[in-house]
C-alpha cells in the first residue's frame, strides 16, 4: 500500500477532506468531555457522604397560621409532632433542622478557639462553619458515629438569654482544624464548649472531606416564616410506609401548615446534582447525534470519491489488484482521514474541557477516555466506509475500464 499516493490523493480534495477532519475532531472532543461529565456526575452521586442516605427521610414544611408567631405555641406543636411521629411504626428518631447537609450556603458562622482568634485568618473555612440549631439527637438521626466525648442530650438545651456558652458537638474535620495537636473535647470555642466529636458528613460538596466543618447545638429554632425540616431516621424496609403516612400524622396535630416536599436524603443528593445529570444527558445526546452525522458524512465522503475514482480502480483491477486490495485501499484512505481527525480531536477535547471548566466543575481529559473515544470513532468510521468500499471492490475490471 502506497501511503504517499493516498496522502497525495487526499490533498487533491483538501476542502471536503478538511471538513470531514474538522467534524471528526469536534465529535471526538464531545465524546471525551461527555464521558468526563458522566463519570464526574456518577462519582458525585456515589460519593461517601457520612450519612444514611437511604434510611433518612426529610419533610419540608412552612407554617401558615399566625399562631406560629408565638414561639411557645410553635414549640408545643413541634413537640407534639415528634411524639406522634416517633410513635409511627418504623421511625427510629426525629429531629428538626433549618438546613440540610449537601448544599451551598446556609446557616454559617465563624468558629475559633477562644484563646486563638487568629485561626480565622489561617483557615478561611473557619469563617463559614455550618451551624445546626436543632434537637439534641440530630447527629444520631443523621447516623453520624461518635468518635470522642459524648453526644448532646436533653440537659444541653441552650437558653439564649444565658451568658454561659452552650455545650456543642462538632465534626471530626472541625475538631482537627481547631485543635490539631490535642483532643477537642473539653475545649472552649467562641460559640460553645465542645463535649463531643462525630464523624464527618458532606455539607458543601465543593470542599474535601477534611473541610466539612459543622457544629451542633441543642437549640431548635421556632421562628415563623422559616422553612422547617423534620429529619426522620427510618428502620430499613419501612421507608415507603412512613413516607405515605407522615403527612396525615403531622396535619392531624395542626392542619395549618404547608407540607410541600417529602424526600429521602438519597433523592436530596440526586436533586442537588440535577444540573450535572441534565448536562451529562444533553452531552450524551449530542455525542450520539454527532457520531450518527459523522458516520453519514463518512459514508457520503467515501461513496462520492470512490465513484470519482471508478476508472482508476478499474485499471488497478485489470492490472491484477484483488477485491481485498481494493477494499483495503478504500479503508486505509478512510483511516488516514480519521487519524488526522483524532489528532486534531485531542486538541479539541482539551479546548472544550478548558472552556467548560470556566462554568462547571470538570475533571481533566484522561488517556483512557481519549483512547475509548478514538476507538468509538474508529469503529464508526470503519462501519460507515465498509459499504462503499465493498461496492467499489466488486466493480468488474471490464466495466471499470470503460467508465469515462
Amino acid at each position: 500500500m502506497n501511503i504517499k499516493a493516498l496522502i497525495k490523493s487526499l490533498l487533491l480534495r483538501k476542502f471536503t477532506t478538511g471538513l470531514l477532519v474538522l467534524q471528526l475532531a469536534l465529535t471526538l472532543g464531545l465524546i471525551v468531555n461527555s464521558g468526563i461529565l458522566a463519570l464526574d456526575t456518577q462519582e458525585k452521586l456515589s460519593q461517601q457522604t457520612g450519612l444514611d442516605l437511604d434510611n433518612t427521610l426529610v419533610v419540608e414544611m412552612l407554617p401558615t397560621s399566625g399562631a406560629y408567631k408565638d414561639s411557645d405555641y410553635y414549640r408545643s406543636i413541634t413537640l407534639e409532632d415528634f411524639a406522634k411521629i416517633e410513635a409511627m411504626p418504623g421511625v427510629k428518631g426525629i429531629a428538626p433542622s433549618v438546613q440540610l447537609p449537601i448544599q451551598h450556603g446556609g446557616w454559617n458562622s465563624n468558629v475559633n478557639p477562644v484563646d486563638n482568634p487568629e485561626a480565622l485568618q489561617t483557615d478561611n473555612h473557619l469563617n463559614y462553619v455550618a451551624v445546626f440549631y436543632t434537637r439534641y439527637n440530630l447527629t444520631e438521626v443523621f447516623g453520624l458515629k461518635l468518635l470522642d466525648g459524648r453526644l448532646l442530650n436533653e440537659n444541653d438545651i441552650h437558653d439564649p438569654t444565658n451568658e454561659v456558652r452552650p455545650n456543642v458537638v462538632i465534626t471530626d474535620a472541625l475538631a482537627k482544624a481547631l485543635y490539631p495537636d490535642k483532643s477537642a473535647v473539653g475545649q472552649m470555642t467562641n460559640l460553645g464548649l465542645v463535649v463531643g466529636v462525630v464523624g464527618n458528613m458532606v455539607i458543601n460538596p465543593r470542599f474535601g472531606m477534611d473541610k466539612q466543618y459543622a457544629m451542633f447545638f441543642n437549640n431548635p429554632i421556632y421562628f415563623d416564616g422559616i422553612t422547617q425540616h423534620y429529619v426522620i431516621n427510618v428502620a430499613p424496609g419501612m421507608m415507603e410506609s412512613v413516607r405515605k403516612n407522615v403527612t396525615d400524622v403531622i396535619l392531624a396535630v395542626q392542619p395549618e401548615r404547608d407540607i410541600y416536599n417529602i424526600y429521602t436524603m438519597r433523592e436530596h443528593i440526586s436533586n442537588f446534582y440535577q444540573t450535572d445529570q441534565g448536562l451529562a444527558s444533553l452531552f450524551t445526546t449530542l455525542v450520539v447525534l454527532m457520531i450518527l452525522i459523522t458516520a453519514i458524512s463518512s459514508y457520503a465522503y467515501a461513496q462520492f470519491h470512490m465513484t470519482q475514482q471508478t476508472r482508476l480502480i478499474g485499471i488497478r483491477r485489470a492490472l491484477g489488484a484483488s477485491k481485498k486490495d481494493i477494499l483495503l485501499y478504500v479503508l486505509t484512505e478512510n483511516w488516514l482521514v480519521y487519524v488526522l481527525g483524532c489528532i486534531l480531536g485531542i486538541a479539541a477535547a482539551i479546548g472544550f474541557n478548558i472552556l467548560l471548566s470556566q462554568y462547571i466543575s470538570l475533571s481533566k481529559p484522561s488517556i483512557e477516555l481519549s483512547l475509548i473515544g478514538i476507538g468509538i470513532m474508529f469503529m464508526a468510521s470503519t462501519i460507515a466506509t465498509w459499504l462503499p468500499a465493498k461496492k467499489t471492490s466488486n466493480i468488474p475490471p471490464v466495466i471499470a475500464t470503460r467508465t469515462v
